[in-house]
């Protein structure tokens, strides 16, 4: 197999994340910022700083080209992506995707409630509840925005449908879990540790997860997947 453009430059999913907004269409490193405050942030948060560094980069490497450009007395770079880069990204797409992983720091703490207090984790639930629903809001937004035909990347709504689908899924599983646990929460005062133990093992039995072992049912990771992950 040929060598790649990308070889040898330690490209990151953020460099990606670049050049797939750039092989949409030019942006000025602010407009980059500004899609990543609407999308990017709630798959990839990386910070708005290494983004403006990044284009950079990726402009000295040959991945991305800028042009200046004048709006009214004060000027901007703007960057799309050239033929490497564009030959870049669509390598980067033969390769094996990262395993999911979630970063989510109130499970962190929900770990901790032993040596914690009940009202520090009901203050951690009702903020992730309050984050969710704030981020439903901007889910509603952006379907607000393609259902009259006014997004940014209209041209984009049979991909970014997939999308928001799946921010929109997760987000409510979140709120939904979030409040399930509240209620539960609200009722240790008022149990022993044993009837607390008994309750949990009465929620982890009823997931909806096959026994191990269980044959063709049971779920199964990828080839890949199982690979990275030894």
């Amino acid at each position: 197999m040929p060598e790649s453009p990308a070889d040898d430059l330690r490209l990151t999913t953020t460099s990606y994340a670049i050049l797939t907004q750039l092989a949409l269409r030019p942006w000025s490193p602010y407009q980059l910022v500004q899609q990543r405050v609407r999308y990017f942030r709630y798959a990839w948060p990386a910070a708005e700083s290494a983004i403006y560094r990044e284009v950079k980069r990726l402009a000295e490497i040959g991945l991305a080209a800028g042009r200046e450009e004048s709006t009214g007395k004060r000027s901007r770079t703007v960057y799309s992506i050239t033929d490497d880069g564009l030959e870049a990204l669509r390598g980067w797409l033969e390769t094996p995707v990262t395993p999911f992983a979630l970063e989510f720091e109130a499970m962190i703490r929900l770990f901790a409630v032993p040596i914690g207090s009940t009202e520090q984790i009901v203050t951690t639930l009702n903020q992730v509840r309050a984050d969710a629903q704030e981020m439903l809001g901007f889910a509603a937004e952006v379907r607000g925005e393609f259902i009259d035909g006014r997004n940014p990347l209209q041209e984009q709504i049979y991909v970014r449908a997939l999308a928001v689908d799946f921010f929109v899924s997760l987000l409510l599983t979140v709120d939904s879990w979030a409040a399930r646990s509240l209620e539960a929460i609200r009722r240790w005062d008022d149990l022993s540790l044993e009837e607390r133990n008994r309750r949990g093992l009465e929620i982890i039995t009823s997931l909806p997860l096959a026994e191990p072992g269980a044959g063709s049912d049971a779920p199964t990771l990828p080839p890949a997947t199982q690979e990275r992950r030894r």
